[in-house]
């Protein structure tokens, strides 16, 4: 066949088609053209060009589904998945294939072969067969990996597979097997580890045998998948290209042709369509030869094991590998020069002259790291086979391994290159006598020319320089390209396989380039990485190994010493002298550089390292040439003994090992040990030298450096010679500070390998003094310690340091010194036993002990005292006692305490305390307490349980008593707290704390709230001063009681064991109670800032506690109650309820206190719950036996009866006896028996809404007469008397209504003489004010439905009123909060309610506008209701002033009152902004504070409802004059609504309302209630004065801030706020211009938000629109001329200007605006003139017409106008004529 026409097809594809052929047909006769060689000298004839044709890419298989019918088969949801199968998303196909494993091949498998599934999966197979080869290699991973699942499990259906044998049996052609089993095989070998694992359990269960011991895959097959792989490594894109068929060409699409004309073509399909493949060519090309090389490798093996086993059933494998055939049919493959390029990393491999050909291995790691992979397999196992194939691969191997730049490969390359070198060491020779151009015009007769190539491998070696001995090289100078550790062990092998006349073919010095090559590793930083002692060992080894090798070779009388030696010496005679010398003088030369290297660190080997490989080297040498040896020896003794190298420990470190090494070799060990002797006495001579003269510390820091790493290395050896230990021992005694100074190791190495304890001893003393001497020096000699090799034996002898160390150490507990010096002592506490006598450390601990006691005692007591101190001395206490283990039990005992208090009760008190400190104390503590020690434990646990017990009832510390409960609760180890005992005083003790306390309440206002408090004069004093508070506020008393609380309330069985802590609960809750109700009465039992919230949280708690104790009492348990309290004497009862309820009653009876008394009354609040009218009876008897003895507790228990008891069968006739005693007391006993009957029958007296009656109507008319006989004597009575005749009056009013009499009278004289003398800021009389203010209030109901009463209060009405209007409108300069004060102008509030006009003026408003201040939010919210009135009342008062008002002489003024209370800035506290809910405890004053300044707001806008546009103005400059808007309402208004927070944390609107809001439902302890309020005004404001609200907006600078407001206004106010703009043009008054004016038309659209007014005149329409912006009112709305007829251009602006004055800058409404327009517009057309200086008709500021002319020019104007213009101009003359017109 001529040459250049042979067939391009491998040996394997021709015997494939052979066997095909086969089948009767001879054989064609094929004419063998005899090969001309080219004759020597002739020129190479270029070769010719010939075009090949493209490749024709095979048509699209056709779809089984279609061809075979199965579409009508198969069900049509399996048929739409299969549809799914052939799309090119790959989504598609992943959905598609889940869907087909889990809905059918798991479901198959789930319900067995005989169902319907299975039926299906097993007619499908065709289908599947056809797809998968595409999923098999598909780009996508995730793909791939779904298809060899799914693949796996349809197979395993024992029907799918059964089929699947039958069709590649008997069924599939050709084509699909190799196709189908070519991709199977490569997917079981993919470059993805997870889809290489799912593939290969397909794949195996077809390469085992089955049951009847045959494979599935048959000689054929195999055959098949060869020829497919082959296709793969080679043309990997026509394989793609063949899975993947492009699709029909469609016909073009037509472009489109703007209107322009101008033709724009349609975008290609492709650049419509989503990619599918995302993988680039390069990728896609190296994944599918990765997956052909991988099943190579994997089929090779398999032949290796069947030629390895001889019997084919020894194995399951050994079946399979029987039938693949032999490597001859790849030979074609593995002789082709191309696929060997997978090796190389380069673009163009050189073997390949044609630089159009590409490497297949370029920019693929991975694609090479598999070839070399195979190559290994192939030269482990095929050796043999490969040979025909030696020159190619000696090129291929030798031109890749070396050049190789991924790391990964060179890892793989370098086991297949040894092999191969090893096996073939003739590989060199084969690469340099390669020819490339001439193998490439000869390729395709390597057969027969190999036998020719043989024979001139010889004749041509010396002609060629080796490439690959360059690269070799350069592979050294580059430290084997990367990779030292693995490469470097392979040089000396690869160096032995390179013939000598190989390495001296470059420049006749073979040694020389060898080795500047090697050392170009270390040159040019080649191994500078961050780990560089493993890879520079690798080096010194491998270059030791090669010098060796050399030297052998050299000395080794081969052919091969002359080329070596040509090296050094050119023009020698090659004989033995010069052989030696070379070789000395490279030996000579190596080491010296060796050592230079690893002396500048060049060379970082590890020292061991190095001296290990030049001893072995040395060892090797002296085997090898005595005079090698010593010229070895030579070189690096007097390198050593120079002693310049950097390193102190790299000659002792060399030494010891040459000792290690050469022990047991005589000559080796004397001249060691001459070496080292040399070494140690020059050593020893400059330290003593340097020590003798002034060199600085530098200088004997190094030489005593190289002494310290002699005795660390030779260790005490070295002392056993006399000399040397004399020497030593001299220069460390005589100069031991020096040497200190310079390397403290010195003295620890000396110490701990001289073994002489005396010296040692003296040393140390020495040491000791000259450190008392240099303080500075202290650090240095622990060092020395730290190390703990020194001595165990060493002491001072006389205490040197003792004063020096204590005062350091007072410096660092005292926190006055660095924080060096601190961890200095640290260090020496430690070692304390070394530097301190017993005295010292005594003396120490003392002052550490002192220390933590103080600094404890200042961390509970101080405030903000700094845990530094306490960190530094807890420290210090750990560090002593856990390195002192000599301590006594009085010692720990002086110091634990404190501990225990640091590590358990510190931490809970204060939260902030650093974990270090607790994690310390704790330690110590656990540490101390490891070894039980009975008495200490308890000697300790009765200290400090005194020490808690003292910090329980201690105001002054920190510590509150819930911090002790909390620390008991923890049960530190080695101690058992129970409180009530240990902790809380006894109950005695808290008995006598309670007598020394105030009995009577703090303020007597609070008789107003509790009737059973007695009247003034019986008052003792009610606080007591000189107590002292906690942190929270709280005396020593409530403190211990509200830990009590705290107590009981988290253990409630022990409460019920203790009732008798319950009273002292009662008495906490009734002080707390009294402390919230007159905050700013001192009661001398709270603190002036003690928190409201921690009130009521005790208050809440109390009550808790109280109604579960007091709810568990038995049915007889008044009666014995009473019985005991009867009898005076001791309960016998066990249950401890009754025991307490007696305490209870017998307290009371004892003293007769206020404060026993409520006690009392709480008691039977909870205890009358289930009382029957017979008890109720028992405890009247008992009152009734107290009234002498103990009036007070009389009172109690009556009020009680009434308030929570059945009533009493006797109670009625009981009153009336009271009554009667009244009406026989004369005037002069009226002040004491008087006063007493008097607070008898009013706790007496029933509910008014209850059914009893109080007194018989005559009996209560003689009550009334008997009061009104005593105020008519001219005895003096007290205001006891008066106050409690109101409370009375207020139960028998209702029984005298129908009464005829003068007893009215009295009544309200009464009430008017009350009213006269009391006031609020008067707290005395706030009793007697609420008593009136509450009769008054009743007898205000009962005019409602008596008209003989309602005309006797007509007559008394105003004058009562004006008094109670006076008291409101009186302004309090105390306005501290009183819950007394607060009810009572709630009581004035309601009388005025209906405040009567006459009563009510412009003035009520600034008058009452403190209202709004009030501490209580009922007092703000009746207000508000007044206020509202009197706001409303101002306003109309000013329209009306206004109207008749020609000379403008009325101003209407916003009151200053008012204005003080909105020119206030709002300090909300942390938690308001906190809060996303009501869940935040906050103070309510802060929260009422809030309130009344929203209050204030309402009350501010409410002044433009029903103004006049002149009054509305006037308010809108005012305020804008004050700026009060953007310097006061928007920052508290934003702060509220948290918009200053950004848009996250900004109060969301979207389910509320904004536009309306009850303050009937208000609550201002809700923080969603102020925002909401919040809300609400600032959509008040956007309507009412929105001018203002722009301003701000146009001034705010904030970016960020103006952006939430626009957005937040825009989202939650515009919309509400333009729907109502709208609805009022929609809604206008029927009598407004807007409805009357004729020919007028408005049209409303909301959707758009826009007003149209048109006007209609003479069939011609005039129109304006007006468009809502979204944001409205913030920015400036549209106004449109859409039609302008029969009006000037001037006109028209004039009057669109008056539109957007009214309503931009006068805050007018849009229907304002209108209404305008609308007159302008009438009165033009009916001939009014218009103003000569705005243009309008209507004035824009009080809508009034030009009324004021000019006498000269006859013009007229506005009065508005014209005074601006006056104000202007600074004149009266006019505008246009100028003539003065005044």
């Amino acid at each position: 066949m001529p040459k250049n026409t042979k067939s391009s097809a491998t040996s394997g594809t021709r015997k494939k088609n052979a066997r095909k052929a086969a089948v009767g047909v001879p054989p064609p006769e094929v004419l063998v053209v005899a090969k001309q060689k080219k004759q020597k000298g002739q020129k190479k004839e270029p070769r010719k060009k010939v075009y090949i044709a493209p490749f024709k890419p095979a048509p699209p298989q056709p779809d089984p589904l279609d061809t075979l019918g199965l579409i009508h088969r198969l069900p049509p949801e399996l048929v739409v998945i299969l549809r799914s199968l052939g799309k090119k998303d790959p989504v598609t196909k992943g959905r598609a294939l889940e869907e087909l494993q889990s809905k059918w091949i798991d479901e198959s498998s789930r319900k067995g072969d005989e169902s319907v599934e299975c039926d299906a999966l097993v007619t499908m197979l065709p289908v599947w067969f056809h797809r998968a080869p595409v999923f098999f290699t598909h780009p996508v991973r995730r793909i791939r990996l779904l298809a060899a699942a799914l693949h796996f499990s349809y197979l395993r259906i024992p029907a799918v597979r059964d089929a699947a044998t039958f069709f590649l049996r008997e069924t599939a052609t050709s084509e699909q097997i190799e196709t189908l089993m070519g991709t199977w095989c490569m997917l079981a070998h993919d470059v993805d580890r997870q889809v290489s694992l799912q593939g290969q359990k397909s794949w195996s269960s077809i390469t085992s045998p089955g049951v009847d011991g045959e494979t599935l895959v048959n000689l054929e097959m195999l055959a098949s998948i060869m020829e497919f792989l082959q296709r793969t490594l080679l043309d990997p894109p026509g394989v793609h290209l063949y899975l993947n068929p492009p699709a029909p060409v469609a016909a073009p699409t037509p472009g489109i042709k703007r209107p322009g004309g101008k033709f724009i073509p349609a975008a290609p399909k492709e650049e419509l369509e989503s990619k599918v493949n995302e993988e680039s060519d390069l990728d896609r090309n190296a994944r599918l030869r990765f997956g052909a090389l991988s099943a190579f490798r994997w089929l090779f093996g398999k032949l290796g094991q069947g030629n390895a086993r001889s019997s084919p059933h020894s194995s399951i494998d050994a079946r399979l590998a029987s039938k693949i055939i032999s490597l001859d049919d790849l030979s074609g493959l593995l002789s082709n020069p191309l696929f060997w390029t997978s090796l190389y990393f380069g673009e163009h491999a050189p073997w390949i002259p044609d630089p159009e050909i590409h490497g297949l291995g370029h920019g693929q790691p991975q694609v090479r790291q598999a070839t070399w992979a195979l190559l290994s397999m192939l030269l482990q196992r095929h050796k043999g086979a490969i040979e025909p194939f030696i020159p190619i691969l000696s090129v291929v191997l030798l031109r890749s391994a070396w050049v190789e730049t991924d790391s990964g490969v060179r890892n793989a390359l370098f086991q297949p290159v040894l092999i191969f070198l090893k096996e073939f060491p003739n590989a060199w020779i084969l690469e340099g006598a390669y020819d490339a151009e001439k193998q490439h015009e000869d390729g395709d007769d390597s057969d027969s020319d190999s036998e020719e190539f043989e024979t001139k491998t010889t004749s041509t070696r010396k002609e060629h320089s080796s490439e690959a001995y360059r690269e070799f090289l350069q592979f050294l100078e580059l430290g084997c390209a990367g990779s030292p550790i693995s490469g470097y062990p392979t040089v000396l092998v690869a160096l032995s396989t390179i013939p000598s006349s190989v390495s001296s073919s470059r420049t006749g010095m073979p040694l020389d380039d060898f080795f500047t090559s090697f050392w170009a590793a270390i040159d040019g930083h080649a191994l500078s990485s961050l780990e560089r002692k493993v890879p520079s060992a690798s080096f010194l080894s491998s270059l030791l190994e090669c010098l060796v090798f050399f030297l052998r070779r050299l000395l080794g009388r081969s052919q091969d010493h002359g080329a070596l030696s040509g090296s050094v010496s050119d023009g020698l005679v090659s004989n033995n002298t010069r052989l030696q010398d070379v070789a000395d003088e490279l030996v000579r030369s190596q080491f010296t550089r060796i050592w230079q290297e690893v002396k500048a660190r060049r060379l970082r080997a590890d020292e061991n390292d190095v001296g290990k490989l030049i001893a072995s080297s040395l060892l090797s040498l002296h085997r090898m040439n005595i005079d090698l040896f010593t010229t070895a020896w030579d070189t690096v003794s007097s390198a050593i003994l120079s002693q310049d190298d950097e390193s102190l420990s790299l000659i002792p470190t060399v030494l010891r090992t040459f000792v290690d090494t050469f022990e047991t070799t005589d000559l080796l060990a004397d001249v060691t040990r001459t070496l080292i002797s040399k070494y140690v006495q020059e050593t020893v001579g400059n330290c003593e030298t340097v020590l003798a003269s002034d060199t600085t510390s530098a200088g004997v820091s190094k030489n005593i450096g190289v002494v310290i790493t002699l005795m660390e290395t030779f260790g005490s050896h070295l002392f056993q010679h006399t000399d040397f230990a004399v020497r030593m021992d001299n220069m460390f005694v005589n100069n031991a500070l020096r040497i200190l100074q310079a390397s403290p190791q010195a003295i620890s190495a000396f110490m701990s390998r001289r073994n002489d304890e005396d010296l040692c001893v003296e040393l140390w003393h020495v040491l000791l003094v000259d450190v008392s001497q240099q303080i500075d020096m202290l650090s240095s000699l622990l060092d020395v310690i730290d190390t703990d090799t020194c001595p165990k034996y060493l002491r001072p002898e006389d205490g040197e340091l003792d004063d020096v160390i204590e005062h350091l150490f007072i410096e660092v507990l005292n926190g006055t010194t660095s924080t060096s010096r601190s961890d200095l002592v640290k260090r020496l506490i430690q070692v304390q036993d070394f530097f301190l006598s017993e005295n010292g450390q005594d003396i120490l601990f003392q002052t550490l002990v002192s220390s933590l006691s103080s600094t404890v005692d200042d961390t509970l007591y101080t405030t903000n005292a700094p845990f530094t101190t306490l960190a530094t001395v807890i420290e210090f206490t750990r560090i002593m006692l856990s390195k002192n283990h000599k301590l006594t039990s009085d010692s720990l005992v002086s110091v634990l305490p404190n501990v225990f208090i640091v590590g358990y009760l510190l931490p809970v008190t204060f939260p902030t305390l650093e974990a270090p400190i607790i994690d310390a104390a704790r330690g110590v503590w656990n540490l101390c307490f490891s070894k039980p020690d009975n008495g200490l434990q308890d000697v300790l646990s009765g200290m400090i349980k005194e020490k808690l017990k003292e910090l329980f009832q201690d105001c002054s510390t920190y510590t509150r008593p819930e911090d002790i409960l909390t620390l008991s609760g923890h049960k530190p180890k080695g101690i058992d707290i129970t409180p009530l005992s240990d902790v809380f005083p006894t109950p005695g003790e808290f008995n006598a704390m309670i007598n020394s306390l105030p009995s009577d309440p703090p303020d007597p206002s609070l008789a107003f709230i509790e009737s059973i408090i007695p009247a003034i004069s019986e008052f003792e004093n009610p606080t007591i001063s000189g107590l002292e508070f906690d942190s929270r506020g709280y005396s020593a008393y409530i403190r211990v009681t509200s830990g009590l609380l705290a107590y009981l309330g988290d253990n409630r069985s022990i409460a019920k064991e203790n009732m008798w802590a319950l009273r002292h609960i009662l008495i906490l809750g009734q002080y707390a109670n009294d402390a919230l109700r007159v905050p700013a009465t001192p009661s001398g039992l709270f603190g002036p800032d003690v928190s409201q919230s921690e009130l009521r949280r005790l208050l809440g708690k109390v009550h808790q506690l109280s109604t579960y104790l007091l709810s568990t009492g038995d049915d007889g348990l008044h009666s014995q109650v009473i019985s005991t309290c009867i009898s005076n004497r001791a309960t016998t009862s066990s249950d401890a309820l009754v025991s307490f309820v007696v305490d209870i009653v017998n307290h009371a009876k004892r003293e007769d206190a206020v404060r026993d008394a409520l006690v009392l009354r709480s008691v039977l609040k909870h205890l009358f719950a289930s009382a029957s009218k017979s008890d109720s009876d028992q405890w009247l008897n008992l009152a009734r036996r107290l009234e002498k003895t103990a009036p007070q507790t009389t009172v109690a228990i009556l009020a009680s009866i009434t308030e929570f008891a059945p009533e009493p069968l006797r109670m009625d006739r009981y009153r009336n006896e009271i009554a009667s005693d009244i009406l026989g007391v004369p005037a002069s006993r009226a002040n004491t028996t008087g006063v007493v009957l008097l607070r008898r029958l009013a706790a007496t007296a029933p509910d008014a809404e209850s059914d009893v009656v109080f007194l018989p109507q005559q009996r209560a008319v003689n009550v009334v007469k008997t009061c009104q006989t005593w105020i008519s004597s001219d005895e003096d009575i007290d205001e006891d008397v008066e106050s409690m005749m109101p409370l009375l009056f207020i139960h028998l009013s209702p029984i005298l209504q129908n009464v005829a009499g003068n007893h009215w009278e009295f009544i309200f004289d009464v009430v008017e003489n009350n009213l006269e003398t009391c006031s609020f800021a008067d707290s005395t009389t706030l009793t007697m004010l609420g008593r009136s203010l509450r009769l008054i209030l009743t007898i205000q109901d009962l005019v409602l439905t008596n008209k003989p009463l309602r005309a006797s209060w007509d007559g008394r009405k105003e004058s009562i009123l004006a008094l109670v209007k006076n008291l409101v409108s009186m302004k309090l300069d105390n306005t501290d909060r009183s819950e007394p004060r607060s009810l009572c102008r709630e009581l004035a509030l309601a009388v005025i309610q209906g405040l009567p006009d006459a009563l009510m003026n412009e003035k009520t408003l600034p008058e009452m506008c403190h209202l709004l201040t009030d501490p209580s939010y009922e007092v703000q919210r009746m207000g508000y209701s007044l206020l509202h009135k009197a706001a409303r009342k101002r306003t109309e008062y000013f329209v009306i002033e206004s109207a008749v008002d020609t000379e403008d002489n009325v101003n209407a003024e916003i009151p200053a009152e008012l204005l003080a209370i909105l020119q206030s800035n709002l300090p909300l506290a942390e938690g308001f902004h906190d809060s996303e809910s009501d869940n935040v405890e906050m103070d309510l004053s802060e929260l009422y504070a809030v309130s009344g300044y929203l209050l204030a707001w309402m009350i501010m806008f409410d002044l433009f409802i029903d103004a006049s546009i002149k009054v509305r103005s006037q308010y809108f400059n005012r305020m804008r004059s004050l700026g009060i808007i953007g310097d006061f309402f928007i920052p508290n208004i934003f702060d509220v609504l948290d918009l200053f927070s950004g848009k996250k944390k900004a109060f969301k609107l979207d389910i509320w309302a904004v536009d309306d809001f009850s303050i009937e439902h208000f609550e201002p302890e809700s923080v969603l209630s102020l925002r909401l309020l919040a809300a609400h005004i600032y959509h008040r404001a956007l309507l009412t004065v929105p001018a203002l609200i722009r301003s701000w907006i146009s001034d705010c600078s904030d970016r960020q801030l103006l952006s939430r407001v626009v957005d937040y206004t825009a989202s939650y106010f515009s919309p509400g706020i333009i729907r109502a703009e709208l609805a009022q043009v929609r809604q206008a008054d029927p009598s407004s211009e807007l409805h009357t004016t004729e020919n007028l038309v408005i049209k409303v659209s909301p959707s758009a938000g826009e007003v149209t007014a048109s006007y209609t005149v003479d069939d011609q329409v005039l129109e304006l629109s007006l468009r809502l912006p979204n944001d409205w009112p913030l920015h400036r709305l549209d106004i449109r001329d859409t039609k302008m007829v029969g009006v000037s251009e001037d006109r028209w602006r004039a009057w669109v200007l008056g539109v957007q004055q009214i309503v931009w800058q006068q805050n007018g409404r849009i229907v304002d605006g209108l209404t305008v327009f609308t007159k302008n517009v009438t009165l033009h057309f009916a001939g009014q003139v218009e103003c000569a200086i705005c243009y309008s008709i209507i004035s824009v500021m009080d809508s009034s017409l030009p009324q004021k002319p000019c006498k000269t020019c006859k013009n007229r104007f506005h009065a508005s106008c014209l005074y601006k213009w006056f104000k202007s101009s600074h004149s009266s003359s006019c505008p246009l004529c100028r003539s003065d017109i005044l």
